[in-house]
């Protein structure tokens, strides 16, 4: 049972799968690459992409994304800071 505390983790890990997950479909369409050939060069099945561009999220680890955006040549960075808080 999720806690009060790690739905804000959860939230975040959703917002970084879902950004990852766009990156990955935008370069392979820029690439002119089609659902197959990407995914052969990716190592993974057509139909594992096809989910992964339709957004089935829950199928996916961000590990998973992040090796696969660099399969791509793409590089994932995590920016971490505290919220502005106005005085």
């Amino acid at each position: 049972m999720a806690t009060s505390s790690s739905r804000p983790a959860q939230s975040l890990k959703q917002e970084l799968l879902k950004a990852v997950q766009a990156r990955i479909d935008r370069v392979r369409a820029k690439d002119g690459l089609t659902q197959a050939q990407a995914a052969q060069m990716l190592g993974m099945t057509q139909p594992r992409l096809s989910a992964l561009v339709q957004g089935h999220l829950e199928l996916f680890s961000l590990e998973a994304l992040i090796e696969v955006a660099s399969k791509l040549g793409l590089t994932v960075r995590l920016n971490i800071s505290r919220p502005y808080r106005a005085s």
